[in-house]
């Protein structure tokens, strides 16, 4: 179990000024970039609520905020901070921006190799377009029009450059929006969706501009629904799993709709992130691997310790000697790669139980198959049902089982 107590304190050396920060928690990082005025300690209800659901967190404060060096007087100097961050995490982070933070991301998103470091961005109350009044006007009923005037008209003055990056950058973006109490407006979101229509849209009514500060347990919850995965997505693109052939299309898209299964009948995030690569080591039944055992840490990047362990039990279950065994209390599966005997039991028993039979429900939807085949499916799902009766009775429920 991950200690979300105590976190791993960052520092980070600039060229004019020192960052500090911290992590917690290990599974896909999320970059978290606070709103001007605030610290990183803004981010710690979110952090609490992601780093449960299974996620890495880093938050620095910026420069000229908190315990970090430096002022805030350029967009550039902010955004380059924001790249020497991403530099120092692994591909595929997600980030996370609010306000000052977002337009710090979207700056630093403009450079096509920091691009290629970020699987997915998150905009909190945050838009490309910035409107130099209605900005001025909502500042001055804050009390903060005066308080980095260098750092807002140079950010007002880079709105083209920011509308650039954020349609050239291509990949998932999630808005998280305000309610009444928000500067962001119904025409902002669709500029917004006009430049980057790969977007999705969250409203949070009880909220204003300062999400994290006022409804975290929403915020944290929007993140973990939509963008978690994008870091595994990124990897599995990467990979070429768009391009290889299965049954009902490609490879990636048999994995999407195994995590969608077992994301429909709720499964913790540790099971969907091992759906969705479940194939990355190829399995007893599909030779291909998109990865090889000793790359098994770009994987561990994108979805976690524990979710890649339980991609690598599945894929290195050798069913002739395992699955006669089936039904037992602690089940010992065979590592085909070692030839080792692993015992599963309990929660690592039922989650690759839950991960069996979705597989093996959306082959049995999209394959051709005989009649034997599928009464074999059939009695295997049964047999997993000891293990995961909840998913076993919708699996045997399904008509391409019947």
């Amino acid at each position: 179990m991950i200690d979300l107590t105590n976190p791993r304190m960052r520092r980070l050396t600039r060229p004019d000024a020192v960052l500090y920060g911290e992590e917690v928690g290990a599974g896909p990082t999320l970059l978290l970039l606070h709103a001007g005025g605030e610290r990183r300690q803004v981010w710690r209800p979110v952090i609490d609520a992601l780093g449960d659901a299974g996620n890495r967190c880093v938050a620095f404060d910026q420069r000229g905020h908190g315990d970090s060096g430096g002022e805030l007087r350029a967009l550039a100097g902010c955004a380059d901070d924001v790249a020497a961050m991403l530099d120092a995490e692994p591909p595929g982070c997600i980030v996370v921006g609010a306000s000052l933070g977002g337009l710090a991301a979207m700056a630093a998103l403009g450079d096509p190799a920091t691009r290629e470091r970020v699987a997915g961005l998150v905009l909190v109350d945050c838009v490309p377009d910035l409107d130099p009044h209605r900005i001025r006007h909502y500042l001055a009923d804050i009390g903060m029009l005066g308080t980095y005037p260098e750092f807002v008209d140079d950010a007002l003055a880079h709105v083209a450059s920011l509308r650039l990056a954020i349609a050239e950058f291509g990949r998932p973006v999630l808005l998280v929006r305000g309610g009444a109490g928000s500067p962001v407006t119904d025409d902002d979101v669709d500029r917004l969706l006009d430049l980057a229509p790969q977007t999705t849209v969250v409203r949070i009514p009880g909220a204003g501009h300062l999400i994290a500060r006022e409804q975290p347990a929403v915020l944290a919850e929007a993140i973990a629904t939509i963008a978690t995965e994008w870091p595994a997505l990124a990897l599995l693109r990467q990979l070429g799993a768009g391009q290889i052939d299965h049954p009902g299309g490609k490879l990636l898209d048999h994995l999407r709709r195994v995590n969608q299964l077992v994301t429909d009948w709720s499964a913790s995030q540790r099971v969907r992130l091992a759906t969705l690569c479940h194939a990355a080591y190829g399995t007893d039944g599909y030779p291909d691997a998109l990865l090889p055992l000793d790359q098994r840490t770009r994987l561990r990047a994108a979805i976690g310790d524990e979710a890649e362990v339980l991609v690598y039990r599945y894929g290195a279950c050798d069913r002739s000697k395992t699955y006669p065994r089936l039904g037992a209390p602690q089940l010992p599966l065979t590592d085909r790669f070692t030839g080792e005997i692993i015992t599963l039991a309990a929660a690592d028993l039922a989650d690759f139980a839950v991960l069996t039979i979705a597989n093996e429900l959306d082959v049995a939807r999209t394959a051709s198959l005989t009649p034997a085949t599928r009464r074999a499916i059939r009695t295997l799902i049964t047999t997993l049902a000891t293990y995961a009766p909840a998913a076993a009775a919708q699996a045997l429920a399904d008509p391409s089982l019947s």
